[in-house]
């Protein structure tokens, strides 16, 4: 049986589509970390590519300031020929060096072979420089005749050409501010930036085109990443309307319907359309057996005419109504004698037979109930009292039928009381009928008698 139900059924169901979504929603949340990731990395990038070009600037700008500075101080010293700006010359050139520790920052930068060469040229003609410098302020030291061991190593290491020792003072001085002033001290200065320029025109270079570069993969990876936060909302949206459709609106649906007393609809998931299939058989299954424990209780089993147990519903069911209501109450004359003499199956045939009469007898719409033993009810609605003598006339046609010796059970007759009620079923009108049968028995038996004659 479940089986064939089973094949019945077409629809999604609950547990194949959570493990799809789930499924789904898996793979999309992994993806949504691996480009979070992504994009996380790639912004970390942005911000090392930004401090390198911020360093690069801050490097540079260090190799020019020092530079500047150490020039500043050699010509304030071959200018005022005070031994403080030569000191302070020195303690930027061997102390601080401040060249040296941004051309070295730059250089660990890995940059290519063609700004290294670049770099190492800066380097070269910085140093060629200092020599310059260095000899200027040792013109300056003899020409004011200062004490060795006030200057420092550097100074005092450096040895005058035979042409410059020979030099006054005054020459001395002169030559001195020629070699820090002319053009080409400058021209020598302007390679060093020339250089270093070329280079860190290069290194910035690099480093926007690496910027521009991981700006693309970044925005390659936030577009990703807004797919695929798309995608799981559109997600979560088809999953509210699977459940509303699926799942809510069977339930509710179902829940009605049972409340209703009404088969389900076979709608919604798979388990709902199973579950409302499985009920609807029950449900018809149940009412089958209702209806045959219905038909057991208020149906006499022998004739199939309503049962006592109806005829007290059938009374209070009238007992509040409007209409007329006329009550025959019969039984079968002298049925004991026909029990004895002919055994309890010909009484039973007896009874069939008083049973289909009466039946075919009546309107349809006419209750006929069997009382009990060889006692029968019958109840009319819609009856004038002027027409209570149609009963006799029906009662009379039964009694002819029965006692017909050709039939296959023992010749019988009726006897009946009818009474009558103008509105409703009152409490005492099974009686009224029963003494206008009681009537009827006492005037010689198969016959009708109606109340009130």
């Amino acid at each position: 049986m479940n089986k064939e139900r089973a094949k019945k059924i077409k629809g999604i169901k609950i547990k194949t589509l959570n493990t799809v979504i789930i499924i789904i929603s898996c793979v999309l949340y992994v993806l949504l970390i691996f480009i979070t990731a992504a994009v996380s990395k790639n912004y970390q990038q942005m911000v090392e590519y930004t401090d390198d070009y911020i360093s690069c600037r801050r490097e540079a700008a260090m190799v020019y300031q020092a530079s500047d500075y150490l020039t500043e101080q050699v010509r304030l010293y071959v200018q005022n020929m005070d031994i403080k700006y030569m000191n302070l010359y020195f303690d930027e050139a061997n102390k601080i060096k401040r060249r040296e520790k941004a051309l070295a920052e730059l250089k660990d930068r890995q940059p290519a072979e063609k700004n290294i060469k670049e770099l190492e040229a800066a380097l070269s003609a910085s140093n060629d420089l200092m020599k310059t410098e260095i000899y200027s302020m040792r013109l300056i030291s003899e020409a004011n005749n200062y004490d060795p061991e006030m200057l420092p190593e550097e100074v005092r290491k450096v040895s005058l050409k035979a042409s410059d020792e020979t030099l006054s003072s005054k020459a001395k001085i002169e030559k001195a501010r020629n070699l820090v002033f002319d053009e080409d001290y400058q021209n020598a200065k302007a390679r060093i930036y020339s250089n270093l320029s070329n280079f860190l025109d290069d290194i910035m270079s690099e480093t926007s085109d690496r910027q521009q570069g991981s700006t693309r993969v970044l925005e390659q990876s936030i577009l990703k990443q807004r797919i695929f936060i798309s995608a799981l909302f559109i997600l979560n949206i088809l999953t509210f309307i699977a459940i509303i459709l699926l799942v809510i609106n069977p339930l509710s649906s179902h829940i009605r319907r049972v409340k209703e007393n009404e088969t389900l609809d076979i709608i919604g998931a798979y388990e709902f359309k199973y579950l409302a299939l499985t009920y609807n058989e029950l449900y018809e299954f149940n009412s089958a057996n209702e209806k045959k424990l219905v038909q057991k209780a208020e149906h006499d089993p022998l004739t199939g005419l309503l049962n006592r147990a109806a005829f007290e519903k059938v009374r209070e069911f009238f007992k509040e109504s409007k209409n007329s209501i006329a009550m025959a109450v019969t039984d079968v004359d002298q049925f004991k004698q026909v029990n004895d003499r002919n055994g309890h199956e010909a009484g039973d045939a007896v009874l069939k037979a008083v049973a289909a009469a009466i039946r075919r007898s009546f309107r349809p719409g006419d209750y006929v109930i069997r009382m009990g033993g060889d006692e029968f009810v019958i109840i009319m609605t819609g009856i004038d009292q002027e027409n209570l003598g149609v009963i006799r006339s029906k009662f009379k046609e039964i009694n002819t039928q029965l006692n017909n010796a050709e039939n296959d059970f023992p010749p019988v007759t009726l006897s009946a009381g009818v009474a009558f009620s103008d509105e409703g079923f009152p409490d005492d009108l099974f009686e009224r009928a029963d003494k206008a049968l009681y009537k009827a028995k006492n005037g010689g038996r198969s016959r009708c008698c109606i109340e009130g004659e």
